[in-house]
């Protein structure tokens, strides 16, 4: 793990695996950073949030209590508290992502999502294996997110 200085790791933060949190990020405290994970500047990670084999571009925060795994967070997204990402095929089936129209195969029993910059997200959202939201895209506290926006 590389933590730039100039990157705030609060108490009770565990990292493990090849992360990267970068200048001016600030991380925790209590939260879980693994696998092949990128925390770009200026990014708030709160309290007791796991993240897991994603990247997190710069001027995003991610509210308390939150997960996300196997992720691309754009710039200036802001997760609302409690806000999960489903990264996960419980048919075995890998999870297709929407490229250009069409459902492509990412080839992997494990994907995330995609969110361009300046998503927001109320609080307990859940958004679901494959979705893509774009850009300024928001939800409603409580809402599941099964398709592309």
């Amino acid at each position: 793990a590389v933590i730039e200085p100039g990157a705030t790791v609060g108490p009770g933060v565990v990292v493990d695996g090849p992360v990267r949190v970068r200048a001016g990020a600030t991380v925790g405290p209590n939260a879980y950073l693994r696998g092949a994970t990128l925390i770009d500047a200026d990014v708030h990670i709160g309290h007791a949030v796991e993240i897991k084999n994603s990247v997190v571009m710069s001027g995003t925060a991610i509210g308390h209590l939150s997960y996300v795994g196997d992720s691309v967070l754009g710039c200036g997204v802001n997760l609302g508290a409690g806000t999960d990402v489903a990264n996960l095929r419980h048919d075995d089936e890998p999870v297709a992502l929407r490229v250009k129209g069409d459902r492509v195969s990412t080839g992997r029993r494990k994907f995330g999502t995609v969110l361009g910059p300046g998503v927001k997200t109320g609080i307990q959202t859940g958004i679901n294996a494959g979705v893509t939201l774009s850009p300024g895209v928001h939800t409603e506290p409580g809402e599941i997110v099964t398709r592309d926006r």
